[in-house]
């Protein structure tokens, strides 16, 4: 089980609310906690440090209108916040993200949200100690029980209103989530660096040419992560 912190800031609590009930429903093997924040205190995320600890992940909703307060409780926390945090942008922009990026936030995803995507980043945030099957069933069988034919495994991942999505094989399913996978990660990275194939590569750990590689097997392209920065425009002072 990820256990997985929902920072209710005051503004988002709604729509927040509305996700962590409708993700209930789904009954994945991740849990969502909601966590109240004082916000706009500068400091609400420093104190709750601490006891955000007991979450493997904390998922902080962020929207252009929060986004001053955001940056300042980020700078403010500092390395006092050693959870995890997976923001959930909503209306932001590419220089807005980057700027979180840069203090200290983990990793972001957009909302509205997939829920292949989410269960993939929780799994990655949360570290080699946790299950790498975040999305089978909380129903499943036990482990020993294995089926008889590899092919007849089922995906096992669920949506919000009844039974399973499909019956696909093992197979068919690992290479679907590692597609998505991949084409979300190579799009953060060059989102991150701006279009700039080169530092998404190093940052990625991968030799430039076989970056571009999974770029072309994608079809992404870097340009529209450079225009779009270009034309980012220039995020006001936090006050």
């Amino acid at each position: 089980m990820i256990d997985c912190g929902v920072l209710m800031v005051p503004e988002h609590a709604g729509w927040m609310r509305e996700l962590m009930e409708d993700w209930k429903d789904a009954r994945e093997r991740i849990a969502l906690h909601g966590v109240q924040l004082d916000a706009p205190s500068a400091d609400a995320l420093r104190r709750q440090a601490l006891a955000l600890k007991r979450y493997d992940v904390c998922l902080l909703p962020v929207t252009l209108s929060t986004l001053g307060w955001t940056r300042t409780a980020m700078a403010v926390a500092g390395e006092a916040l050693q959870t995890p945090v997976l923001a959930l942008a909503r209306e932001m922009s590419a220089a807005g993200l980057q700027d979180l990026l840069s203090l200290g936030l983990d990793d972001f995803m957009r909302y509205p949200m997939c829920g292949e995507e989410f269960k993939t980043r929780l799994v990655l945030l949360a570290g080699p100690g946790k299950p790498q099957e975040a999305c089978a069933s909380s129903d499943a069988p036990p482990a020993e029980a294995e089926p008889e034919d590899e092919h007849e495994a089922e995906s096992g991942c669920r949506d919000g209103n009844s039974g399973f999505v499909s019956r696909e094989p093992f197979q068919s399913a690992k290479a679907r989530i590692v597609t998505e996978f991949e084409r979300h990660y190579i799009s953060d990275m060059l989102l991150r660096y701006h279009g700039n194939i080169s530092q998404a590569a190093r940052a990625a750990h991968k030799n430039r040419r076989a970056f571009w590689q999974l770029m072309r097997k994608h079809e992404i392209a870097a340009d529209p992560y450079r225009r779009r920065h270009r034309a980012a425009p220039c995020q006001p002072p936090a006050r």
